[in-house]
């Protein structure tokens, strides 16, 4: 029996335009479920909404309505304290924004989680990672010295060493050279193998094809569904919703 990681049910989000009572939506009614060890992708145009959808699903954004389960618990249900440690030590976020504190070192920020943790941090292995990615830079240098390349790596190895169940990547290798991003997505899959399920949001058609699968997005709502998809399915359906 395959078990469901994460679980969403019709799914809808607006925000204020800054107008009196008005409201944008975003999403329409979403609903998806993940399994376990499973490599999601979700793509589409930009401003379709796979952002959004990602972090409502992730338990980062509230949906203005519709329903959110990862591993069995409502994220948005949790005390503030208790969602911190579920997102520290089950859930793994990898964002186009890096998310990364300023003040601390590449390696700082790498094992923050562990050592919120309280989990042993092994240095060696946190070096033997950075090298396994391409990471170029001193481990020591504070990450507003870096690239943004460098910094999207730190903040991918940040994910990798906290084994964490579930990884929600945005555009996880965007900021990355081919060589680094085929490495970066080489790993996530690694990771599926021993049970992760990853969910990413991309405009890499190719990249895309390479997960168990695939849903496509536009104006909020999810278009179709492509298991075991190929860059010519993925580019004909992109193609077709903007007919």
């Amino acid at each position: 029996m395959v078990d469901k990681v994460i679980n969403i049910q019709n799914i809808a989000k607006s925000v204020s335009t800054g107008r009196r009572s008005e409201k944008l939506e975003i999403l329409h009614g979403v609903s998806l479920a993940a399994n376990v060890g499973e490599f999601l992708s979700i793509v589409g145009p930009s401003g379709s909404g796979k952002s959004t959808l990602l972090h409502c699903m992730s338990g980062l954004s509230k949906p203005t309505s519709g329903s959110v389960n990862i591993l069995g618990i409502d994220p948005y249900k949790l005390r503030p304290a208790k969602s911190a440690v579920f997102r520290r030590t089950k859930v793994g976020f990898i964002f186009q924004s890096y998310n990364l504190l300023p003040a601390l070192t590449a390696f700082d920020n790498i094992v923050l989680p562990l050592r919120l943790s309280r989990k042993k941090v092994d240095k060696a292995k946190i070096y033997q990672l950075l090298k396994s990615i391409n990471f170029d830079a001193n481990p020591d240098s504070f990450v507003s010295s870096l690239s943004g390349g460098e910094r999207q790596k730190v903040a991918i190895a940040r994910v990798l060493v906290s084994n964490c169940k579930v990884i929600f990547a945005d555009e996880p290798t965007g900021a990355l050279d081919s060589v680094s991003g085929k490495i970066i997505f080489g790993l996530l899959r690694d990771l599926t193998k021993q049970g992760v399920c990853v969910v990413m949001v991309t405009h890499d058609i190719e990249m895309a094809a390479r997960t168990d699968r695939a849903i496509t997005l536009r104006d909020g709502k999810l278009r179709k569904i492509l298991n075991k998809p190929n860059a010519q399915e993925l580019f004909e359906a992109l193609s077709d919703e903007e007919k």
